[in-house]
């Protein structure tokens, strides 16, 4: 969704722009592009292979005004006191996973082959998808499954991973995949998505805890932004537009009293104004062209205070 998350953040030259998920350096290089020699892209990513497939692309390219930093964009309010000396005029999140990430068969992004049980971006604060999946008990399994992947045999799934596990611990990917087909009723089987989409995708939001990064950007995101900055947010998962509604919602009201207090004691001032009325979502040629982009989510808002 390039074009339409330029149509919101609209950069002009001179600009300074904070990409929290470089990926592969898509928006990177467009926004670079828009902003000038005289502007400035801060692009994050929590991933040392996004860092250094970034490098070497800026380098080939000649690209002189992109900051590149090793770090977990709920860290990006850190970063921006550490590498700007002001204020943003936008910032950009794109919460998908990269084509390089699900190539790479030294983790275990893609249900794919077989991988290692890992779905870390970095090491250190990241925790063990491999641990996760053989230590957890049933509840939490399943609590990860419903809540973070909506994946309807959830209970079922982490019943039977804990059977499992007894007999041989979980180490790789097709472990995985092999118990999720041996449960997913036929019915599931024939829809054009793999059964273990939500799983994989659940697993791999626990491991990074991505939602609760999520959370912390957004709202440390207003003090970075200048007045009349904007944010621009692409989620993939019915969790992270939720947050991002809810927080736009929040941001974008004056009184947030309960209905039922006659007079507003919360003080609470709108910061943010929508620039999307609902989310946008990817045309059918992109879709057609990139199916991983079918889920994907658009909103967008204008800082006014």
């Amino acid at each position: 969704m390039l074009p339409e998350v330029l149509s919101l953040l609209n950069p002009k030259p001179g600009q300074t722009i904070i990409d929290c998920t470089l990926g592969g350096a898509g928006y990177t290089s467009a926004i670079s592009a828009a902003v000038g020699q005289k502007g400035r892209v801060i692009s994050l990513d929590a991933d040392q292979m996004a860092i250094a497939n970034a490098t070497a692309l800026l380098e080939e390219k000649g690209v002189k005004n992109v900051t590149l930093v090793h770090e977990n964009f709920k860290n990006v309010a850190s970063v921006v006191a550490e590498h700007l000396a002001g204020q943003a005029d936008g910032i950009v999140f794109d919460l998908g996973l990269s084509s390089a990430q699900l190539a790479d068969e030294t983790r275990g992004f893609s249900f794919q082959g077989e991988r290692p049980l890992d779905m870390a971006f970095g090491a250190g604060e990241a925790q063990s998808t491999q641990h996760l999946l053989n230590s957890s008990s049933l509840s939490d399994l399943t609590s990860i499954f419903r809540e973070l992947g909506e994946e309807p045999q959830a209970y079922k799934l982490a019943k039977e991973i804990i059977t499992s596990r007894k007999v041989k611990p979980l180490r790789t990917t097709k472990d995985l995949v092999d118990i999720i087909l041996k449960i997913t009723p036929p019915r599931y089987k024939t829809t054009g998505i793999h059964p273990a989409t939500k799983a994989f995708q659940a697993l791999r939001l626990a491991t990074n805890d991505e939602l609760g990064s999520l959370r912390t950007a957004l709202h440390d995101s207003l003090e970075i932004l200048k007045i009349g900055g904007r944010i621009a947010v692409v989620s993939f998962h019915s969790g992270e537009d939720r947050i991002v509604k809810q927080w736009m919602k929040h941001e974008s009201t004056d009184c947030i009293c309960p209905s039922t207090a006659p007079v507003c004691v919360c003080g609470h001032l709108a910061s943010i104004k929508p620039l999307t009325k609902k989310p946008l979502i990817p045309a059918s040629e992109e879709t057609e062209n990139n199916p991983r982009a079918r889920s994907a989510k658009l909103r967008g808002a204008e800082k006014i205070r």
